[in-house]
């Protein structure tokens, strides 16, 4: 009995306090200090899975030590050693309104990109897509857009010369780290990277577009139909037969 109750504790004990470690994608990070402050609400992205997989999220700054700090997320999991290149401050969404893109943070659904359907009380309901459904949901949080090619910034990378969207976590001597649609982290040198441009004033019909394949990365093509204005479109792929309906956040005006 006593043996199960020390197994116990020690599994909720590494269950609170995750104790970080350099995952190879960390190589070559710059060296950034810490301005944030205990109890500071931030973005950052800790390590996750093994390899190069990495999870984006808004934590809790427990303690700083200099060029690295201790985080915690919402369920109270600690995460130490965390690079303070890879920790950015949140900001605010008091100037979102309808319609606008706005990027934001959801239990469950990190890295939320969506359009702006209602602002009510100070809280952002989004309309975004995840997995393969449309959800209209107030999110914990949400913010505009950080413009340029910048930590928490959207972006279009090049994987095989073949072009993705992404996010970037970090930046420095004349790289990028990315988080990807997949979790994992890329690198790419800072001059083939390129803003994620969603047309924040929406599409035409007409207009020559870029639409995102999972796996695949942006494909040339037409926008046919209006769906649902800002939100949805209808478009035809070159070299495809029939057009298909894509949601705002997976077309890019230009690549």
């Amino acid at each position: 009995m006593r043996h199960f109750l020390s197994t116990a504790s020690l599994i909720i004990v590494l269950g609170v306090a995750v104790i970080g470690h350099a995952a190879s994608w960390m190589d070559g990070l710059p060296t950034v200090p810490v301005t944030s402050k205990p109890t500071d609400k931030v973005w950052a992205t800790v390590a996750e899975g093994g390899g190069d997989m990495a999870k984006v999220g808004i934590f809790e700054v427990v303690s700083v030590q200099g060029n690295t700090a201790t985080i915690k997320n919402k369920i109270g999991t600690s995460f130490s050693n965390v690079p303070g290149a890879l920790i950015h401050p949140i900001g605010s969404p008091a100037k979102l309104k309808v319609n606008d893109i706005a990027f934001g943070d959801s239990w469950g659904a990190s890295k939320v990109v969506g359009r702006v359907k209602s602002v009510e009380a100070g809280k952002v309901t989004l309309r975004f897509k995840f997995g393969s459904a449309l959800n209209d949901k107030v999110v914990d949080h949400a913010q505009p857009l950080v413009s340029g090619v910048k930590p928490m910034a959207l972006v279009i990378y090049r994987n095989n010369n073949s072009p993705y969207k992404g996010l970037v976590i970090a930046k420095g001597n004349g790289k990028v780290w990315i988080s990807t649609d997949s979790g994992h982290v890329a690198t790419s040198a800072e001059t083939s990277v390129l803003q994620l441009d969603m047309a924040p004033k929406g599409f035409t019909v007409g207009q020559t577009v870029y639409a995102y394949q999972w796996g695949f990365g942006y494909k040339a093509g037409t926008v046919t139909k209006i769906v649902e204005p800002y939100h949805q479109y209808e478009i035809k792929l070159t070299g495809k037969d029939k057009p298909e309906i894509f949601i705002f956040s997976e077309v890019a005006a230009k690549i």
